[in-house]
């Protein structure tokens, strides 16, 4: 079940990425969420380490799938995996133990 907010970050979210700027939408919904002072070495430092981990989980992912152009179980389970990691993180986080 979604919320009328939600619904409209996904949209937000679709249209940013038919506009290759996903990430750069991504990285500045994170930056208010967790306050990132506008401008300065720690914007540009958190930019990067966030732009770092978006680059790293994407040639991951990439790199985990088994070729071809169905997806197969085995890459249903690992994108899973990975979700469910993401998802604990995100609880730490809102936990304040992330």
């Amino acid at each position: 079940m979604t919320s009328p907010l939600q619904d409209a970050i996904d949209s937000l979210l679709r249209d940013q990425t038919d506009q290759t700027n996903v990430i750069e939408t991504l990285w500045r919904f994170y930056a208010a969420y967790v306050k990132v002072p506008a401008g300065g070495t720690q914007w540009i430092e958190s930019r990067r380490c966030f732009f770092a981990g978006a680059s790293t989980l994407f040639e991951t992912v990439m790199r985990i799938l088994e070729p071809g152009s169905e997806p197969t179980d085995a890459d249903l389970a690992r994108v899973d995996r990975i979700a469910r990691e993401l998802q604990r993180w995100g609880e730490d986080m809102k936990a304040g133990s992330a």
